[in-house]
Formats: C-alpha cells, structure tokens, sequence
C-alpha cells in the first residue's frame, strides 16, 4: 500500500473497512449494521455499475484501485464517498474512503467550522467570534444540516475536505 505524506488528501480524515474476496463486508468498525453486505448494494443509481467493477478488480484482480467516487445509502440519506482499494495478502482487501463535502462555506460558517473541528464547544466559538452562545449553536446546527454532518468527526473531515484543517 503505498501512502504519500505529501499528498493533501492523506489519510487523516479517512475511515476503513475489510471485504473478503467476494466483495462481502466483513468488518467495518464504525458501521457494524453494514457487514454481510456487498457495497456497491448501497451505491446510488449509476453508481452501483461503477462500485461494483472497482470492487470486481480488486477483489477477484487483486488490483490496487482508486481513488474513485461513488455516492452510497446509509439511512435516509447518500452521501458521496471517495474510495481507495488495497488488495491485502490474505485475500481480503482493506477499503480506505473518506467523505466527499459538495457546496461552499461563508466566512463565518468556515471560521466555526474550524473552531469545532478543532474541539471547541458553543460557548468557546461564541467567545472567540464574539456572538452569542445561542448565534454559536445556530451555526453549528446550520453547518451539521448543510454538510449533513451526524457525529463530530464529521466536522473535522469537513474542514479538512473544505481545506481548514491540518
């Protein structure tokens, strides 16, 4: 698996799974609901043909693949998704993605973004920007329904993508 440290996508905001060689999830740490499936399953529309021979190469071709994106289902929403393909010695093949964020940011939604990212709370954002605590939670709210943001490492992948974090 070859990872370049000086490519400013890295693998800081990345999360993972394992597929066997049939393309089966066999273990994803963060969504354990999605084993036993295939991924390319939950892909949207086109993107399912387009999964699918990603997966094919790697799995069945042993064939480094990516990166590539595709959008998947995951509850009521999809969410596009930028793949990377490492064929692994077991057989199995270990599948690196990381969220892709579309739209633009103001100003300010990129100064809170930051500021949260960062681990800073409500009432920290208020006092560094100078709004109220109330302001604060309304933009974070706005940020999290914009950027469809459910867990708060989705604020630092989203400034990372947006080019705000380290």
């Amino acid at each position: 698996m070859r990872v370049d440290p000086n490519n400013p996508e890295g693998f800081a905001d990345t999360n993972a799974f394992v597929v066997d060689s049939e393309g089966t999830i066999v273990l994803h740490p963060r969504y354990p609901d999605v084993i036993h499936t295939k991924p390319w399953d939950i892909a949207v529309g086109a993107d399912r043909a387009k999964c699918r021979e990603h997966f094919v190469q790697a799995c069945m071709f042993r064939q480094e693949q990516g990166p590539f994106v595709v959008s998947l289902n995951y509850g009521d929403e999809s969410f596009p998704l930028r793949f990377h393909l490492f064929p692994l010695d077991s057989g199995q093949v270990l599948v690196l993605y990381t969220r892709v964020f579309t739209g633009s940011l103001t100003d300010r939604e990129r100064h809170v973004l930051v500021l949260v990212a960062g681990g800073a709370s409500p009432n920290q954002v208020a006092d560094v920007l100078g709004i109220s605590a109330s302001t604060a939670r309304d933009h974070i709210a706005n940020l999290k329904r914009k950027l469809h943001i459910h867990h708060p490492e989705g604020f630092r992948m989203a400034a990372h993508h947006f080019g705000l974090g380290s």
